[in-house]
């Protein structure tokens, strides 16, 4: 016993006469230590926070948008744009490894009217099922339906900014608006989706599939029928995941395809 209390002593002393020295050594430590701990927070923050934002698109959810392919193998120079159409959304909704899957047509350079004010947001054609697969919660109303779709019924589900925009503290479903002219009533809201000031998923409305490809198609030459994009489930099994999986074209026979 004294032996290992000289020992420390004796520590203890050459720690004093080499203070500045023992205070740099233990600073360095502890800065190593806690550097080490706040890398360790800030990456793990990133990380939830980034599956918080994946989780606002959806569960195991995938997006297939047009390209360009080369004419000429291997000749970037000779690509050419590559359009989807509904009937290459039918084929990839047939495909064995796909659970379910939406058509949608985009345009944004649509203008909305009510009564109180005018908008100018992303307008989506799509059908019911992507409620199944997009994070879409209502936050009055009702989504679209089956027969909305089949008699292109002039209705619209609006996103939380966009009810805003048209009908600022007043309510919306139940009440109609002018898209180009053409008259909705509005039987649906959704919920305010992403964080903070996040507007872009909040500024969309949604309408029937059917009636937007007969009232508002995708211009240009050559779109006829075609698309702005699908999304869609994979089927996940016990040996793979959606995060192992990329949007792909391998084994799904595309039809009627344009150049």
């Amino acid at each position: 016993m004294r032996t290992v209390a000289d020992i420390f002593a004796q520590i203890f002393r050459n720690l004093w006469a080499h203070k500045l020295r023992s205070f740099l050594t233990m600073f360095g430590i502890a800065w190593g230590v806690g550097s080490l701990l706040l890398l360790v927070g800030v990456g793990e923050g990133f990380r939830s926070g980034n599956k918080r934002e994946m989780a606002e698109f959806g569960k195991d959810i995938m997006f297939l948008f047009p390209g360009r392919a080369p004419a000429v193998k291997g000749n970037m120079n000779s690509a050419r744009t590559y359009l989807l159409t509904y009937d290459d959304y039918l084929d990839i909704r047939k495909a064995p490894h796909v659970r379910t899957a939406a058509p949608i047509i985009s345009r944004g350079d649509l203008h909305e009217v009510s009564e109180f004010a005018t908008g100018s947001g992303e307008i989506l054609g799509t059908e019911p099922q992507l409620n199944d697969i997009s994070f879409l919660p209502l936050k009055e109303g009702r989504w679209l339906n089956e027969l909305d779709n089949e008699q292109r019924r002039n209705v619209i589900v609006l996103g939380n900014e966009l009810q805003k925009t048209l009908f600022p503290g007043r309510p919306a479903v139940g009440a109609f608006i002018l898209i180009n002219g053409l008259r909705f009533a509005v039987v649906g809201s959704v919920r305010h989706l992403g964080h903070g000031d996040d507007l872009w998923l909040n500024m969309r409305g949604y309408i029937p599939f059917q009636l937007m490809q007969a009232s508002f198609p995708i211009k240009g030459e050559n779109h006829q029928n075609s698309i702005s994009f699908i999304e869609y489930q994979p089927v996940v099994t016990a040996h793979s995941t959606p995060a192992m999986r990329t949007p792909s074209t391998n084994g799904i026979p595309f039809r009627n395809q344009r150049w």
